[in-house]
């Protein structure tokens, strides 16, 4: 907590303040116990708003809200004096971190916690619409993790159903990036935005981001929420459908609160044993209860996070969150508490497996620990103004693509040359720092996809591909779709024949999503060759090269497209990654089998089983120069990986090679291999990228500098004899020559 200053009140009805824990635009919230020991959070409006009529009436619709609500997903309003010299109102204190926090410290929510997560949001908004109740301001930070499930906090703009609004008509009050496209457009709201804004809270604690950025101005974030589809990319398959229509940009395709519960029950759950949070989450709540319950009188800190912002408020100061400065208090407490946190977290210890003489599981390769592999040699490193989701190494540059630019790197790392969009009147495919394919190389020209850059004056947009002259970023040109409404290109799939494939959401700003499609392309004309109608969300792409047909995909289906973009065939499959060798399709479902398809007539020509999937926008396997051979990473008896080498006709196995333990915790984003230069790579599951030996895998070196970052948040490149790795939250780019050295 904050200690108490000279303008914080000391006691507030029954209660007294013992430190501020956050403040905001209304006022400020402490930590408060009744004479009985109470512990509760206290909001009191701020003097010069308590002075306001209008702003009291508001407060006390407030109170009257939050009073109506009451569920084992919400903190209950426990007392409350909307008319006292300082309005206050009293909640339950809860103890736990909030999301917000708990992901910027710890990463993105594993897959059991994500489901409790979801159904607890579900929960409490049932509880909140039950009493006739929208939120309007579900985010990560008004939802607290506790050991016993997710809380749902703040009701400070909350809206009767019955239409008694608490703010003056019109007003866009919320935090942009979680808004409804209703809500960040000033319409009449419906329960339905409030799933939304569930939606968008999951995906971040999927993710540790929005699904439609954080980064730039509220109203540019509000324009990506209105226009452009969420980056999902790294929400678990099985909930992907559920956070897509919670998603949805028209209302009344969302799910109510019952069906995002009944959607969640159908899958498995965590053992109650373990708990459903991380350990690393557990132990900060625990560090929590040991402060709240170990010294009477606790030292001065604070403890919530960051004040909301209201839109229409000027921005204020944000402070220390909840789990960071209630863990300088606990510094003492956790010497006791912390004995025996990690066998109530972990369980007996057991691994569930039988083990052979060696200790290995039985049938288990004897694996290489890769402590003896090199250290590669950084070429270079260098920090970019932004975020770069995709790198791209040819043509003696490294290209970065960011949302307004383009940078192209030399050997050095130094900047050669920058091609800025808006000189060109293209904004391009990036949100987020999610790793996306949204540019590609055609011999000695660079593509990249994007729209044609809107105003908040002018929201006419249109799918747009910039090129530029690898070598020195001159002789730029741009072509348009202008054979189906659109509202952008989303992604870049590849350039095969002098065609690029682009995908593209279609719609208008009236109507922003009305599906999707493949537009073809002919880079030397600027003329489209044909246009693809899909209407579900498209995820999957393959682009063999020896072929002229093209694999898309959604969540439930694959479709073979032929070389006038036509459909060939279609096959229900959920498919976790694709891919491509030779002339044929790869794809890899969430049973752990790896199929090669004929592009033709999508017949299965072979196929093996205990493959390691979901990969990142590709790179489930990698295939030599010529096709001949596919790589992939085969699952082992002990839980670790094996790369094998297997013949792309037949499927039978070159070799196999144990590769050394990944030493992290799995990952959303587990195989991912490039090959290029004589040279395979592996990025493991710890961020640590492994050059091997293309001939039997063994290892040619490491490169350990991205260790501990989240894989899911690096892109990577190889090819014109480097490897380059862009870390998109730290906005870095880093460069290895292909030997290592």
């Amino acid at each position: 907590m904050q200690r108490l200053g000279d303008g914080d009140p000391r006691a507030t009805g029954p209660y007294t303040l013992m430190g501020r824990l956050g403040a905001g635009g209304m006022g400020a919230v402490y930590l408060g116990r009744s004479a009985g020991g109470r512990t509760v959070a206290v909001k009191v409006v701020r003097p010069e708003l308590a002075s306001d009529g209008g702003f009291r009436d508001r407060f006390r619709r407030e109170v009257a809200a939050a009073r109506k609500v009451s569920g084992a997903f919400t903190a209950p309003v426990v007392d409350a004096d909307p008319d006292a010299e300082l309005p206050w109102m009293a909640t339950a204190f809860v103890v736990g971190v909030s999301l917000h926090e708990a992901v910027a410290a710890h990463g993105p929510l594993p897959k059991g916690a994500l489901r409790m997560l979801t159904a607890g949001l579900a929960e409490a908004l049932n509880a909140v619409h039950g009493a006739r109740v929208i939120h309007r301001d579900l985010k990560p930070g008004n939802v607290l993790l506790a050991l016993d499930g997710p809380r749902v906090i703040d009701f400070g703009i909350a809206r009767a159903t019955d239409g008694t609004a608490l703010t003056s008509t019109g007003a866009i009050i919320g935090s942009a990036p979680y808004m409804s496209p209703e809500q960040a457009t000033g319409q009449s709201l419906t329960p339905a935005s409030d799933l939304f804004s569930l939606g968008s809270t999951v995906a971040f604690a999927a993710c540790g981001r929005s699904p439609f950025g954080d980064g730039g101005a509220a109203a540019g974030v509000l324009f990506r929420v209105v226009h452009t589809e969420p980056d999902l990319d790294a929400v678990p398959a099985e909930l992907r459908p559920l956070i897509a229509r919670c998603l949805a940009k028209d209302p009344g395709e969302r799910p109510t609160p019952r069906e995002v519960i009944d959607f969640v029950e159908q899958g498995d759950r965590p053992s109650p044993r373990e708990g459903w949070l991380p350990e690393a989450v557990a132990t900060d709540v625990l560090a929590v209860r040991a402060v709240m319950t170990a010294l009477p009188r606790p030292a001065p800190t604070k403890l919530l996070d960051p004040p909301t912002q209201d839109l229409d408020a000027g921005p204020q100061a944000p402070g220390p969150g909840r789990r960071k400065l209630i863990l300088g208090l606990a510094a003492g407490a956790l010497a006791a508490a912390g004995v025996g946190t990690a066998v109530a977290l972990n369980g007996d210890g057991s691994s569930g497996t039988t083990a052979g003489a060696s200790g290995r599981p039985a049938g288990a390769p004897s694996r290489p620990s890769g402590d003896d592999v090199p250290e590669g040699k950084l070429a270079w490193k260098v920090k970019l103004p932004a975020t770069c989701p995709q790198v791209v190494s040819a043509g003696g540059v490294v290209a970065c693509v960011s949302l307004e630019q383009i940078w192209g790197l030399d050997d050095q790392g130094k900047t050669a040359w920058t091609v800025k969009g808006a000189d060109h009147g293209v904004q391009f495919s990036v949100q987020g720092p999610t790793p996306k394919n949204i540019a590609a190389v055609d011999g000695d020209r660079l593509y990249a996809a994007g729209m044609a850059a809107p105003t908040m004056a002018n929201l006419t947009m249109h799918a747009t591909v910039l090129g530029v002259g690898l070598a020195d970023g001159k002789n730029v040109s741009t072509a348009t779709l202008d054979t189906a409404p659109n509202v952008g290109a989303i992604l870049m799939p590849g350039i095969r024949g002098g065609r690029a494939y682009v995908t593209v959401m279609l719609g208008t700003p009236q109507q922003p999503t009305t599906g999707y499609g493949i537009w073809a392309l002919d880079l030397a004309s600027r003329k489209t060759a044909w246009f693809h109608d899909h209407e579900p969300l498209l995820i999957h792409f393959a682009l063999p090269p020896d072929s002229d047909g093209l694999l898309i995909g959604d969540t439930e289906r694959l479709t073979g497209l032929d070389a006038k973009g036509a459909t060939s065939w279609t096959q229900k499959v959920q498919a976790e990654a694709v891919g491509a060798v030779g002339r044929y399709f790869v794809v890899a479902d969430v049973s752990g089998t790896l199929s090669v398809l004929d592009p033709a007539t999508g017949r299965k020509v072979w196929s093996v089983q205990g493959v390691e999937g979901a990969a990142n926008r590709g790179g489930v396997v990698a295939v030599n120069p010529d096709g001949s051979i596919l790589y992939a990473l085969l699952r082992d008896k002990d839980g670790g990986l094996s790369l094998a080498a297997l013949d792309s006709a037949s499927g039978k196995k070159r070799w196999t090679a144990p590769l050394p333990p990944d030493n992290a915790k799995p990952s959303a984003v587990r195989a991912r291999l490039l090959y290029a230069d004589k040279t395979l790579y592996r990025m493991d599951a710890g961020s640590v990228v492994w050059a091997l030996d293309p001939a039997d895998g063994k290892p040619l070196w490491k490169y350990t500098g991205m260790k501990g970052t989240d894989p899911s948040k690096l892109a990577w490149a190889a090819g014109d004899g480097r490897l380059c790795v862009s870390d998109t939250t730290a906005t870095t780019v880093a460069a290895l020559h292909a030997n290592g050295a």
